[in-house]
């Protein structure tokens, strides 16, 4: 399982809704809880999670954003 860092971002591409972007802006026990600021194309901040990182990707199909992309 992943561990959250902070800066982090994940990405979330709906066929309908377009690209979201989850980036991890705090973190706790040892990156296994977090806090992510999801945003849309848009840099339009839509929601806040705050948990586990697998309740995190059991929300979505959320993907770690490489470093290079």
């Amino acid at each position: 399982m992943k561990r959250f860092s902070v800066g982090q971002k994940w990405l979330n591409k709906d066929p309908i809704y377009g690209t979201f972007v989850g980036e991890v802006i705090e973190i706790a026990d040892g990156g296994q809880r977090g806090t992510v600021v999801i945003t849309d194309c848009r840099d339009n901040v839509l929601d806040i999670f705050s948990g586990t990182t697998a309740n995190f990707q059991a929300t979505g199909e959320w993907q770690l954003k490489s470093k290079n992309g």
